[in-house]
């Protein structure tokens, strides 16, 4: 198992099969502040039916954004991926064009990062074997991402997150027994692979994507994290429905990566989406420049760190691990004198990010998400029990009708005040016209250009040309 965790890390990683990129949950503060805490996050299932659809998430610049065709038969836009990165590393990050709409590949400069190499990550997403055309889909889709393993593993490492789909149970995503089956003397450029067991909640049969996805794991030396971390060991689920949950959300990372990966973890299942955001964290580096070095060689002789070490000599420790211990705490100590080490800060709360109440959410409503918010906590607490999960639903289920209900009513009202005041009562009607403008999201304070101006009502007046022309000299002479 790997028992590695960092609280100083560099970059936080993440995926989130958001199921739907709308703007209700884009403003929702809770959904900021969960990804407050990524630098990079792809989302998937965004369902979204333009690319200029996408805006930049609050905090974030988008990179890249893919959607997917609409089926004629189908009621909404399915799929769609993007990677958003917060704009402090942004600049790090380059994209790459793919030909398949659900993959998406993108490299951290080792540079700008400070990493001993580029790394090249994919955000994935496979339909479900139920929504797939044919089994021939799935598997071509696994050969693309595979072909983009093979060429990119050769210039760095690899991250791939995404929703795979895939039941794996714990069946190996290494070949079992390498060294034996093969001998050293028939190829000495042959690495064998380490038995490195891991742990699965979801016990379901292993389906045809999962098989995919374990032989391209066994092709290109690629390890799933879950379940095998400090802060997944045993797999937890990262989808929670109605009916069950399951593991089908997967980070895998190239062998050369997996001892860098400060922790792997599941975030907690919140009522935004069915799918909880999983993250990789990669541990934080040293910033030595030419001035750091001198620095540093100049604090180690300082009678200070002088003192410390002609103690550590005298000192008779009993054990190893205290004397390693004592011994690394002076460097590290001299080290921070010298320089600065690169560290995932506590996010600042944005308050003024903090989402208003809407006028017409009512004390139902409150009711409503509180209980919803009650249901969140004890799924996240017990994912397998059958009687919460249900409750959670069937709340949430409650809560959207009632919001919705309740905002008809309050725009059917206010309406008929319109309709009732617009001659009798000029000042009430000026009076909701502005309130409706202070409560309203969307806020436009774009000019409109001269040029579009003038050829808009160049057009309208063509059939009169005579007056047109006396009016227009008019209008350049007023402007």
């Amino acid at each position: 198992m790997i028992n590695k965790f960092d609280q100083k890390s560099l970059l936080n990683i993440a995926m989130w099969n958001i199921e739907g990129l709308i703007s209700s949950k884009i403003n929702d503060s809770h959904f900021s502040q969960v990804i407050s805490n990524f630098h990079i996050l792809g989302l998937v299932e965004t369902w979204l039916e333009d690319v200029n659809a996408y805006t930049n998430l609050p905090g974030f610049d988008l990179i890249v954004a893919k959607i997917r065709k609409k089926n004629k038969k189908a009621r909404r836009n399915s799929g769609g991926l993007s990677i958003n990165a917060k704009t402090s590393v942004s600049k790090g990050i380059s994209e790459f064009a793919t030909k398949h709409s659900d993959i998406l590949w993108t490299k951290l400069e080792h540079k700008f990062f400070n990493l001993p190499k580029d790394i090249y990550v994919a955000f994935v997403y496979i339909s479900p074997e139920s929504a797939a055309q044919s089994a021939d889909d799935i598997q071509s889709m696994y050969t693309q991402l595979l072909e983009g393993i093979v060429k990119y593993s050769k210039l760095g490492d690899i991250l791939i997150q995404g929703d795979f789909n895939a039941y794996t149970n714990t069946m190996p995503d290494f070949i079992v027994n390498d060294e034996k089956s093969h001998s050293s003397n028939d190829d000495v450029f042959y690495k064998f692979d380490n038995s490195l067991p891991r742990n699965n909640l979801d016990s379901k049969r292993v389906n045809n994507s999962g098989k995919h996805l374990l032989n391209m794991c066994k092709e290109s030396g690629l390890r799933i994290l879950n379940g095998r971390t400090t802060c997944d060991l045993f797999g937890r689920p990262t989808c929670i429905t109605y009916n069950g949950c399951s593991l089908v959300d997967y980070s895998i990372v190239s062998n050369e990566l997996l001892s860098s990966v400060g922790f792997f973890k599941v975030h907690e299942f919140t009522a935004l989406s069915n799918h909880c955001p999983i993250l990789d964290d990669l541990p934080g580096k040293y910033i030595w420049s030419d001035e750091a070095i001198e620095l540093y060689k100049t604090n180690i002789q300082s009678k200070n760190i002088k003192d410390k070490f002609n103690n550590f000599i005298q000192k008779d420790f009993g054990e190893v691990n205290k004397m390693v211990g004592e011994f690394n705490s002076i460097l590290i100590e001299t080290a921070n004198m010298s320089t600065k080490f690169i560290k995932r800060g506590k996010p600042k709360r944005d308050k003024s990010n903090k989402t208003r109440k809407k006028p017409w959410f009512s004390e139902s409503c409150e009711d409503l998400r509180i209980s919803v918010k009650n249901y969140e906590k004890l799924v996240n607490k017990f994912p397998f029990k059958a009687e919460y999960r249900k409750s959670f639903y069937t709340f949430r289920s409650h809560f959207r009708r009632r919001c919705k209900y309740e905002e008809k009513q309050y725009k059917e009202k206010i309406c008929n005040d319109l309709d009732s005041c617009v001659e009798s009562n000029p000042k009430v009607f000026w009076k909701l016209i502005n309130k409706l403008d202070q409560s309203s999201t969307c806020k436009i304070n774009e000019s409109l250009p001269y040029n579009s101006f003038k050829e808009h009502f160049e057009k309208l007046t063509l059939e009169h040309r005579g007056r047109n022309e006396s009016f227009s000299r008019k209008y350049h002479k007023e402007l």
